[in-house]
């Protein structure tokens, strides 16, 4: 890490020196067989020594290059100042290697732009280490940024193409400046990478082990995901960003078995407790056990689990963590507790709090007589509302969007612990008053950042160094057990870099700077098709279930929309007619997206199927399109057709459809839909706008949404068509951010109804057809989470009798035109070829609960 020291070994002979290259631009000469040296920047340092008896070279070490990864270290307050760069260079067999006089490119980029409001990337400086510093601007740095901030722009000339005339190490540094347009402060930020410049007197080739590998005992991943997590706490974090952090430094109970998503290996548990086991009570708490029922769950921890920092974690610890998960349920943005909490407190709503006010000591009870614990047994006791088949419960609990297992001791230190004195004194009002403001915890502004930034493993990895945003490393618990079958203690380092541009991550993967690059655009395809012709990558393509969609705001913050551009307009109902939703549903080309856009046909791959409803292929019940009322097509002349009807076809409207910043993809789809949009109806004009995922997350709060339509994807959080359901039709993840709320359209159903709109553009006589729409709409509604509860209960214990149900809501959902489905995505990794499955098998890699969203399960990567 960048400003750290590290002791370098160079065996010197007695009687002799040695001359040590540091790759730095700095040489050190010494007699002993230690150095101690820092890097101030991150890089990749190639590093080589010459021994000297007097003042001759008697032997060196040039031809036997060593490269030190240096990673950045960067504080919260600077991350929000700087961007951290990167450069990509290849010369002889991918290596930083080249020849007096051979002509090479730089890629230069960065990995993520200053978070800082009103900072700007300003300039380049690349230094060639010779003493030549070459200046790169950005292109049109000053343009507006519709976040409120400035454009965060690529270098004007990239790459940049040199040659070095006489041979030696040459650190090439790349600073970026950037500027806070406010102040006129400037912050700088370098990166250092090594090249090797040989000529017949100086030959230089990197050290080789017995196998061609570079970097051995780390893995480097170039991840295009602008914006960086949202949060590493595991009650939390409710994105793949963050979520593939929480995979590898968290343990959970249980695990799932490779990609089958119906079978499962104990992780904290020792074993999967089974039905057999229940009659016999001595089993029952010596290996765990399911009553036959299927309403009580009890399983028998793991022995010797230690946190990375050398905490035991015993049952106490599981069973805090798990009552952490429940109480956090209904955060703000949405938060996963609510997985759980649907199987263990009754009637209870997805993503909401269980303690409704500091005296609701129901509540309070409901959730200690849900999960109890035994030290003496080491156990766990799960006590279920209604019966659930195991293959069921286990998702909730697997290491995939399962609670993550805590160090409580940890958490008390750092503030973050829950007071349960009510408890242990069997007072439940004291005890509700402290889960109700424990609840508070889990929004935004009352969060705890340690605990959000800083955590505590207790999973094979742990956090080493976090540059906010931008990058992160995991490094093995020194603690973890070896012998967990198929859960092995690691042995690599693991750095991530959240890259903004695809470019720049491309250009990591190709010269051989990462290991595993994801989220590519689609375009890139045929030039990583390319490279595996070439032998320098695979390409593992495999089902996922993941669904991605534009989804329809109903009730837009006006005041917040136009912070996110002056100019834009509309009123925050414009939505809420189901018409228009439904227009809007007809102008998009579905057919030119999956072949086009996303490229199935230019690209010559399977990216994915284009589907309609929530109830996506691979679930337990699937509805495929064809049997579903009113899955709409693209039909231009029908979509203008609505929209007359709908009474708003002449309001003026100037808006934006958000998209996560990177998406290249989909933010081509909003430029073609706002295309035909305006065609049909000139009063239209959207424009398609990047936002930062985090950004985005923070905006997804009921009545403070500003985001007209935006793009996002939902990756199951357990197999089910219930979980798919639920988040896309009920709570908060983005349906009451949206304004799916009955009261909310029952009242503007009056406010039409009263003829008190008043708004260029709408006739007041359409205004109680509106008014009536809107009633319909919020009965239907009503009716599709009346429909939806009845199917969940029913899919416990046989989802071949909730199908029907399932049917139905979906049916009417589809009817709704909440979102507008674009594509299930076939996931894929790339990586090198020297990356490979655990136990030869990528498939551990390919669990569409946790691969399918992009996310890996490092221990089970081997770089070999």
């Amino acid at each position: 890490m960048a400003g750290q020291q590290l002791s370098l070994y160079v065996p010197v002979p007695a009687g002799y020196s040695a001359e040590v290259f540091l790759g730095n631009g700095s040489r050190v000469t010494i007699s002993g067989d230690y150095l101690t040296v820092s890097y101030r920047w991150p890089g990749r340092y190639l590093i080589y020594y010459a021994v000297l008896k007097g003042d001759k070279v008697v032997a060196s070490t040039s031809q036997e290059l060593i490269e030190v990864l240096v990673t950045p270290n960067v504080s919260g307050r600077l991350s929000q100042e700087v961007s951290v760069p990167v450069i990509a260079v290849s010369g002889v067999n991918g290596t930083p290697v080249f020849d007096v006089g051979q002509r090479f490119s730089i890629f230069i980029g960065y990995l993520q732009p200053p978070s800082g409001q009103n900072m700007t990337i300003y300039r380049y400086f690349l230094s060639l280490g010779n003493g030549t510093t070459i200046e790169v601007s950005p292109r049109n740095y000053t343009a507006y940024l519709e976040t409120g901030n400035y454009t965060y722009l690529r270098p004007s000339e990239d790459p940049v193409n040199i040659s070095f005339s006489e041979p030696g190490l040459y650190p090439l540094t790349l600073t970026i400046e950037t500027l806070n347009v406010s102040s006129g402060q400037t912050f700088n930020y370098s990166y250092t990478q090594t090249v090797a410049v040989g000529s017949k007197g100086l030959r230089f080739s990197m050290f080789k082990l017995d196998v061609d590998l570079p970097n051995p005992g780390t893995i480097v991943v170039a991840k295009n995901v602008p914006g960086g997590p949202f949060s590493f706490d595991p009650d939390i974090d409710y994105g793949n960003i963050g979520f593939e952090v929480l995979l590898n430094v968290y343990s959970t109970l249980v695990e799932y078995f490779g990609a089958n998503t119906t079978k499962f290996i104990p992780m904290a548990a020792e074993y999967i407790p089974t039905v057999g086991n229940w009659s016999n009570v001595t089993a029952r708490y010596l290996y765990g056990a399911v009553s036959p029922n299927y309403t009580v769950y009890i399983f028998k921890m793991r022995p010797g689990l230690r946190a990375a920092n050398g905490d035991p974690i015993t049952a106490y610890d599981v069973w805090y963590s798990l009552v952490r998960d429940i109480l956090l349920a209904g955060g703000v943005p949405s938060t996963r507790g609510w997985i759980l909490a649907q199987y263990l407190i009754p009637n209870y709503t997805p993503f909401t709090f269980v303690v409704t006010s500091p005296n609701d000591t129901q509540g309070a009870e409901e959730i200690i007589d849900a999960i109890t614990y035994n030290n003496a047994t080491d156990t766990v006791t799960f006590h279920l509302v209604r019966p659930v088949a195991p293959q069921v419960f286990f998702t909730a609990l697997a290491e995939g969007w399962g609670p993550g297992i805590l160090d409580a001791k940890w958490l008390e230190k750092v503030g973050d612990g829950i007071n349960f004195t009510g408890l242990y004194d069997h007072n439940l009002t004291q005890l509700a008053e402290a889960f109700y403001s424990y609840e508070q915890t889990a929004n935004e502004w009352d969060y705890n950042e340690e605990v959000r930034w800083d955590p505590m493993a207790t999973g094979p990895y742990y956090i080493a160094a976090y540059t906010p945003g931008q990058s992160i490393v995991l490094k093995p618990n020194p603690y973890w057990p070896t012998n967990i079958t198929d859960i092995p203690r690691p042995n690599d380092t693991i750095i991530i870099e959240w890259v903004k541009d695809p470019t720049t991550a491309y250009e990591l993967f190709a010269s051989g700077q990462a290991d595993i690059v994801t989220n590519l655009p689609n375009s890139f395809m045929p030039s990583i098709e390319q490279l595996e012709s070439e032998g320098e990558a695979r390409v593992y393509e495999f089902p996922s279930l993941l669904e991605e969609f534009f989804g329809f705001n109903l009730n837009i913050t006006e005041s917040l929309l136009s912070q996110l551009n002056p100019a834009y307009h509309m009123p925050g109902w414009y939505f809420a007619n189901p018409l228009v939703r439904e227009a809007f549903a007809y102008a998009f080309n579905y057919t030119e997206y999956i072949n086009d856009i996303v490229g199935n046909v230019k690209y010559h791959f399977n990216f994915g199927s284009p589907y309609c409803g929530a109830i996506i292929k691979g679930l337990d019940v699937y509805i495929p399109p064809s049997q579903l009322t009113g899955c709409p097509t693209f039909n231009l002349t029908y979509a203008k057709q609505l929209l007359e009807e709908s009474g708003f076809y002449n309001i003026s409207v100037y808006f934006p459809i958000v998209v996560q910043a990177g998406d290249t993809t989909d933010y081509t789809a909003a430029e073609m839909w706002a295309a035909a949009l305006h065609n049909i109806d000139p009063n239209i004009v959207a424009q398609p706008l990047y936002l930062p995922w985090p950004t985005m997350l923070s905006y997804w709060v009921p009545g403070m949404n500003p985001m007209a339509i935006w793009n996002s994807g939902y990756v199951a959080d357990y197999p089910l068509a219930s979980d798919m359901m639920n988040a896309q039709y009920t709570g908060t993840v983005w349906v009451e951010p949206d304004g799916w709320n009955a009261t909310y359209l029952e009242n503007l159903s009056a406010y039409f109804n009263q003829s008190k709109v008043s708004y260029p553009g709408l006739s007041p006589s359409v205004e109680p057809e509106v008014g009536r729409w809107l009633w319909q709409e919020a009965v239907e509604y009503q009716e599709l989470q009346n429909l939806i509860a009845e199917a969940d209960s029913v899919e416990l214990t046989n989802s071949t009798a909730a199908l029907p149900l399932f049917k139905q809501a979906e049916d009417l959902a589809v009817e709704l035109y909440m979102y507008v489905y674009t594509i299930q995505p076939n996931a894929y990794w790339i990586v090198r070829p020297y990356i490979t499955g655990y136990m030869g098998s990528v498939a551990w890699e390919e669990n569409p609960m946790i691969g399918g969203g992009g996310d890996s399960i490092y221990w089970w990567w081997i770089k070999a």
